[in-house]
C-alpha cells in the first residue's frame, strides 16, 4: 500500500470511529437522563435501557456496515441463535478471542433480526475509558477484576438482577480470557497455554488459547441449556487473520483495522454442554477448545469450516442503521440549537476525529500496536504495557541461561503484569 493510500485509510477509519463515538456519546447522555427511574423502578429502568438500545444500536453499527464488515452465518445455526432469545430471558455467548472486536460483531448479531440487549462480561479498566466505556457502565454489563474466585459474587449479583426483572438479554464474553500479539510477553503466554494442554493430555491448540473453565462453569449454572459457542474467522482480502498463533503473519483485528478496509467475518455457532461437576466442566471445555481449534485449522487450509454448510451474510440493514444515526445527529443539533450552539455536533463530530486519531496514533507509535478494542484503549495500552516485553527479557537475561531460571522469570514478570493492570484476563486462573 502506498503511503496516500495508507493516510487515506488511516482518516477514513478515524473518521467512521468518530461517527459510532458520537453515537455513544448521545446515547450516554440518555442513560444518564434515565439514570433517576432505576432508584424508583428498576424494572421499568431496564425496559426503557433496553428500548433505548434497540433505537439507538443500529446508528452505532453504521460506520461498521460502511466500512464493508460482513458477517457470514449458516442458515440453521442462526436459527437456533434466534430461537434462544424467544425461549429464555438468558443465554450466553462464549467467543474465541482472535479479535479485539468481538464486541462489536456480538452487537451486529444482537441486533439482527429479533433485536435483544447484549451486555458483556470484560475485563474492570474497560469502564474507565472515555465515552464507550462510560457508556458500557451505564448499561450494567459485568467488569471483573481479580481470579473468576473474587468476581463470581459480582456476576451471580448481576446476572441474578436481571432475572429478578425478568430483563432479556445475552451476556458475550471471550473464555480465553487474553489477547496475544507479538512480544515477548505474549509469546510466554502463548507457551504458558500449551504447556497446560499438554498437562491435561491435549496436543497444544494452534489456534485458540485456553479456555477459563472455572468461569465456564459458573455461568453454564445460569444458562442452563443456552450456552452457546461463537467460533469466529476473519478475512481481508483473502487471508485469514486469526491464523495460528505462532504465525508471525497473524493479525489482531481491532477497530482500526476493521474500519480501514473490508472485512469478512465468519461465524460457525454450536451450543456447548457443561456438566455441574468442575473437573467435568474442565474436560468438557478443553474437549470443545479441541473441537473449534480443529474448525479454525480447517478454515485456514480450506477457505471455510468444515461440514458443506452454507454461509450467508447477515442484512446490512441500511434503513435502520441509517435512520437511526441521522436521528441521532438531528436530534442532538435540535437540542444543542434549543440551548444556543448551533454548531455544537459538527464540532462534536470533528474534535472526536482529531482526539481519536491523535490518541490511537500516539499509542501506535509509543506500543508499536494498535489496540482499539473500544476507542482510546490503544494510548491507554501503551502506557500499562510499558516496558512489559523489555523487564520479561531482562529478567530472562539476568537469569544466565539456566532453563530453570529462564521460566522462572518469565512465570514471575506474567503474573506479576497481570497483577498488576488485571488486562490481560477475564479469569486470570483456571
Amino acid at each position: 500500500m502506498t503511503a496516500i493510500g495508507d493516510l487515506l485509510g488511516r482518516l477514513r477509519a478515524y473518521a467512521f470511529l468518530a461517527m459510532m463515538t458520537y453515537v455513544a456519546l448521545f446515547t450516554l447522555f440518555l442513560f444518564a437522563a434515565i439514570q433517576p427511574i432505576a432508584l424508583v423502578d428498576r424494572r421499568a429502568h431496564r425496559s426503557l435501557g433496553s428500548w433505548l438500545l434497540r433505537v439507538c444500536v443500529p446508528g452505532f453499527l453504521l460506520p461498521p456496515a460502511m466500512a464493508g464488515l460482513k458477517i457470514q452465518v449458516d442458515k440453521d445455526q442462526w436459527q437456533m441463535m434466534l430461537r434462544a432469545r424467544l425461549e429464555t430471558l438468558l443465554h450466553i455467548v462464549m467467543c474465541n478471542h482472535g479479535s479485539r472486536v468481538d464486541w462489536l460483531l456480538a452487537l451486529m448479531c444482537g441486533y439482527t433480526h429479533n433485536p435483544i440487549r447484549v451486555s458483556f462480561l470484560t475485563e474492570g479498566p474497560m469502564q474507565f475509558l472515555p465515552i464507550v466505556g462510560w457508556f458500557r457502565k451505564l448499561c450494567e454489563d459485568i467488569f471483573v477484576w481479580r481470579s473468576f474466585k473474587g468476581d463470581k459474587g459480582r456476576i451471580d449479583a448481576n446476572i441474578g438482577s436481571f432475572k429478578q426483572t425478568r430483563t432479556p438479554r445475552a451476556i458475550f464474553l471471550a473464555i480465553e480470557g487474553a489477547i496475544v500479539d507479538h512480544g515477548a510477553f505474549d509469546v510466554a503466554y502463548i507457551n504458558d497455554c500449551r504447556q497446560f494442554c499438554e498437562s491435561l493430555g491435549y496436543a497444544p491448540f494452534e489456534y485458540l488459547l485456553t479456555p477459563r473453565y472455572k468461569g465456564v462453569h459458573t455461568l453454564a449454572q445460569h444458562a442452563g441449556t443456552h450456552l452457546y459457542c461463537a467460533t469466529v474467522a476473519f478475512e481481508q482480502g483473502g487471508k485469514m487473520l486469526n491464523c495460528k498463533l505462532t504465525d508471525p503473519g497473524r493479525v489482531v483485528p481491532d477497530l482500526y483495522s476493521v474500519l480501514r478496509r473490508g472485512t469478512n467475518v465468519t461465524v460457525h455457532f454450536s451450543k456447548l454442554v457443561v456438566g455441574a461437576d468442575q473437573n467435568e466442566a474442565k474436560r468438557q471445555c478443553m474437549d470443545n477448545y479441541k473441537y473449534r481449534d480443529e474448525l479454525l485449522a480447517h478454515y485456514d487450509a480450506h477457505g471455510c469450516f468444515p461440514g458443506g454448510l452454507r454461509y450467508d451474510a447477515l442484512p446490512w440493514q441500511w434503513p435502520s442503521r441509517v435512520s437511526s444515526f441521522v436521528a441521532q445527529v438531528l436530534l442532538g443539533h435540535a437540542l444543542a440549537s434549543a440551548a444556543g450552539m448551533p454548531l455544537l455536533v459538527a464540532k462534536t463530530l470533528v474534535a472526536l476525529f482529531c482526539l481519536l486519531g491523535a490518541c490511537h496514533t500516539a499509542g501506535e507509535l509509543l506500543s508499536g500496536e494498535s489496540r482499539e478494542s473500544i476507542p482510546f484503549e490503544t494510548i491507554f495500552k501503551s502506557y500499562a504495557y510499558a516496558g512489559r516485553d523489555r523487564k520479561l527479557l531482562a529478567k530472562a537475561k539476568k537469569a544466565e541461561g539456566s532453563p530453570d531460571n529462564v521460566a522462572e522469570a518469565i512465570t514471575e514478570t506474567v503474573s506479576e503484569t497481570a497483577k498488576m493492570f488485571s488486562l490481560m484476563t477475564k479469569f486470570p486462573a483456571n
